[in-house]
């Protein structure tokens, strides 16, 4: 018979000298995951407090005196959790069910009906279920007569309470969410984390677009962490629990949950870091410098080492046991997150040394890896020198081209503000013409997506105004649907998608253009992507699947003071193929290698460059 483990059970983290790598890694999985599938008891317990998340989230969302500000929504559940507790059987539940929705009332303003997808296109309603208030078993009927008089009469207009964001119609953070800050040694109450699990799935239920597209269907993961949290013993636990049902999003804009965590160092086994800085490339660790050198000659690791085995495991293992509680959206946007080395995701060790196997040019090595503590003075300085070495500001840069080679111009995302004097627009818009002129005079251009912009108005002001089109819808966004809370809207007006007040030159550039995308292009930078491959219809995009998380990002604070965050809003391509997971359309494939990363070359940048040189060549073998 199988033996079942909870997921908080301490006896899962033995002694790393008491098990083998492989066993570590099992039980490295067996603590964050089956406990969302072990305890997942459809007993009554469950269900009932299950239907009353539910039940709240309606009465939250749609209820007009909730979404006015009139009914707190969090005193509502504080006060109807005991009775919720104390009910025996599903007949006591309807009851305390029934009086609830009976002290909130049936509201006064005029029935509406569900939101149809009318034109056709107009509306998301995939993630859309209400058979638990339709058809389940659980509801009595008067309760779900009930339910439907709410939805029939619920709150349509656009300053809904929990929901609206004063200056950003299309995302922020959710309002009137208390924190309900703890010290961090305190375990959160359980009435508090009965409603942080509430919120977390009201959040998602009603706010998230892309919840169809989550491996795992939502209703079920919030069954199988209901009685976790209803026994969750310590904060250590609570933090656990909120990190694994925050990957379940399967939203790049969601991974960065776990930095806030106070109790990340015990929960990941990364209290040492090593040595020496890296890289990832062909699902293996580069080591590209060294941090601590007395450290790395007793490790006997030199810069240029792969590392193919942490304790007897390959990499690759190790990343697939984070992505049970990391959220991506694809396995490119993790493997390109996991390299940081402030975050320390990879070298995962309860003492300062670990065995590693590495190749060093044709020879192969096992060694013993001595990690360092950060915390030690000396290790912090040796660190701290380092990375602000590395990170030092290069010389001033001049405001002009950069070119990537010989009559090929490189625009990189992250480096284009340079480039304006940020004195007036009209100053600014004449220069950044000045420069396309000259850029047009290339026999090819690399829009160099890899990376967060660090001026939006490039794409969306500058290169439209010379090269963009009337029209230039190059996407479809939809945005939360008030009239229908759990759907979302098509926008269509111009400023979405272009600045309506500017007159398009529509420039035709005679050259090459390639952009070049990689898991770090993600949100913003997913977007303009978009519109460059219409600005640009002859443009080809190569590098690797980027994050796969666009649409303005929406968080709400949960009990203990955690930040959930995901994509807002829905963004899909003109012909309705979606973006979220899948990236940007990608043209060729192109990824770094072992030996790219250790002679220190762009590779992406270089097929770029070698495919606006190929094409030259083909058109002069032509004439």
């Amino acid at each position: 018979m199988k033996k079942n483990y909870p997921i908080y059970s301490r006896s899962l983290f033995p002694s790393r000298f008491q098990v083998n790598g492989w066993h570590w890694l099992l039980l490295l999985l067996l603590c964050f995951l089956p406990g969302f599938r072990v305890w997942a008891q459809e007993d009554f317990d469950t269900q009932k407090r299950l239907n009353f998340f539910r039940t709240w989230g309606h009465v939250k969302y749609y209820h007009p005196a909730s979404a006015m500000g009139q009914l707190n929504a969090d005193s509502l559940f504080l006060q109807q959790l005991p009775k919720v507790d104390s009910a025996q059987n599903q007949k006591q539940a309807n009851a305390v069910f029934k009086q609830l929705l009976k002290e909130v009332g049936v509201p006064a303003s005029d029935k509406v009906g569900p939101q149809k997808d009318n034109p056709k296109g107009s509306f998301l309603l995939k993630n859309l279920d209400d058979s638990w208030r339709t058809k389940g078993k659980f509801l009595s009927g008067d309760n779900k007569k009930q339910l439907e008089r709410i939805f029939e009469r619920r709150y349509t207009g656009d300053r809904h309470h929990y929901t609206y964001v004063r200056n950003n119609p299309y995302g922020g953070v959710m309002p009137h969410e208390p924190a309900y800050e703890l010290d961090p040694k305190e375990n959160v109450p359980y009435p508090l984390r009965m409603l942080a699990l509430a919120k977390f799935k009201a959040f998602v239920d009603y706010l998230y677009p892309y919840k169809h597209l989550m491996d795992e269907n939502w209703d079920e993961a919030i069954t199988q962490a209901l009685p976790l949290f209803a026994q969750c013993p310590t904060r250590e636990e609570y933090e656990r629990l909120l990190l694994t049902l925050n990957a379940k999003l399967d939203d790049t804009q969601a991974y960065s949950f776990f930095r806030q965590l106070n109790y990340k160092e015990q929960l990941f086994r990364n209290r040492y870091y090593p040595p020496f800085d890296y890289e990832v490339a062909e699902k293996k660790i580069i080591v590209t410098g060294v941090i601590d050198p007395v450290l790395c000659n007793r490790s006997n690791i030199k810069r240029g080492d792969v590392i193919e085995m942490l304790d007897s495991v390959a990499v690759a293992e190790w990343v697939t046991a984070l992505d049970a509680v990391l959220s991506v959206s694809n396995q490119q946007a993790l493997w390109a997150r996991v390299g940081e080395w402030g975050d320390n995701l990879l070298f995962r060790s309860e003492d300062p040394q670990m065995k590693v196997q590495l190749t060093r040019g044709d020879e192969q090595l096992t060694t013993t890896l001595r990690l360092m503590n950060p915390s030690v003075t000396t290790k912090a300085k040796l660190i701290d020198a380092y990375f602000k070495k590395k990170q030092a500001a290069p010389a001033k840069k001049s405001k002009g081209l950069v070119y990537a080679a010989k009559g090929i111009v490189h625009f990189k995302i992250d480096d284009t503000f340079r480039m304006i004097r940020d004195e007036s627009s009209e100053e600014d818009f004449r220069l950044m013409d000045s420069l396309f002129t000259r850029a047009m005079k290339a026999k090819g251009i690399i829009f160099d997506m890899r990376g967060e912009p660090d001026n939006s108005d490039f794409v969306f002001y500058y290169l439209f105004k010379k090269f963009g089109k009337k029209g230039h819808h190059f996407a479809r966004y939809y945005q939360l649907n008030p009239y229908h809370l759990g759907t979302y809207r098509l926008l269509t007006q111009p400023e979405v998608y272009y600045p309506s007040e500017i007159t398009p030159e529509e420039t035709t550039y005679p050259g090459k253009v390639v952009i070049l995308v990689d898991g770090s292009t993600h949100t913003i930078a997913e977007w303009h992507t978009m519109s460059l491959q219409r600005l640009f219809p002859n443009s080809i995009t190569i590098g690797e699947q980027s994050a796969g998380a666009d649409g303005d990002a929406k968080k709400m604070v949960l009990p203990g003071n955690y930040m959930v965050t995901l994509s807002g809003n829905g963004i899909y391509y003109p012909n309705n193929s979606v973006t979220q997971r899948v990236g940007v359309r990608l043209d060729e494939e192109v990824h770094p290698t072992l030996k790219g990363v250790l002679a220190k070359r762009d590779e992406l940048l270089q097929k770029a460059i070698e495919h606006i040189n190929g094409e030259e060549k083909k058109t002069a073998a032509k004439q």
